[in-house]
């Protein structure tokens, strides 16, 4: 019996036509998709399976979406892609607070849905290929090969943007990074180049941090940028 190799895609999206364009979409681009039109479907689906990419739209409860979106991120570091509509009131933070990647405004263009999808599933798979490299900085470990974080051996789930941040300054820690720099980096909201984003990166990254037990290791350079802290030094 043959086996399907190809990627699967998990889209959860309760207007019906719109699921079945995204859907068609998708298989295009040659993903396995599997759809859901609730919150309940989608939380069965989602744990029995691999994903490499997650798309979310519950348009009757934007409070739905984002609890949603927290609940997965909190089992997987799985690219999440929240799908908005134009008169949504929602914003880069709001969606960077539940644990998504990025977010694209309906309605949809395809050349962008197709670009985002393709992007964040590279930088997924990026961070799944076996590298032997394990990158620490006091209590700090990163663990490239296995896209794992642990703060003083306790393990801390991280969106691939927050991911992206942390490893460039584990990876460079005598460098002091831009704003400019660490967006290009991690990728995510494009087009939406603000300090605003990167520091509300950072800002998720120290809390998590904090939380675990770790010391904040984050610290802003005054009209530069972020660079890698000594745990003692303070902002």
């Amino acid at each position: 019996m043959m086996t399907d190799d190809r990627p699967n895609a998990l889209l959860i999206e309760d207007d019906s036509e719109d699921r079945l364009s995204i859907r068609m979409q998708l298989e295009l681009m040659g993903l396995v998709v599997y759809d859901a039109a609730t919150q309940q479907e989608a939380q069965e689906l989602f744990p029995l399976r691999d994903y490499s990419i997650v798309l979310i739209h519950l348009g009757h409860s934007q409070l739905e979406s984002m609890q949603l979106c927290r609940s997965i991120r909190a089992q997987s570091t799985v690219p999440i892609i929240m799908l908005t509509h134009r008169d949504e009131v929602i914003d880069e933070e709001m969606v960077l607070n539940a644990g998504a990647d990025d977010y694209v405004t309906k309605p949809i263009v395809e050349r962008i849905l197709t670009s985002r999808v393709t992007q964040q599933m590279k930088r997924g798979e990026t961070q799944r290929s076996p590298r032997a490299n394990i990158l620490t900085w006091g209590p700090l470990e990163m663990d490239l090969s296995q896209h794992s974080f642990k703060v003083g051996g306790k393990h801390v789930m991280l969106t691939n943007a927050e991911y992206q941040f942390l490893q460039l300054l584990l990876a460079n820690p005598d460098r002091i990074f831009s704003r400019e720099q660490i967006l290009q980096t991690i990728g995510s909201f494009r087009g939406y180049k603000s300090d605003h984003l990167v520091d509300s990166h950072a800002s998720r990254l120290r809390k998590k941090i904090r939380e675990a037990g770790g010391p904040n290791v984050i610290s802003v350079v005054r009209s530069v940028g972020f660079r890698l802290a000594a745990p003692t030094d303070e902002e």
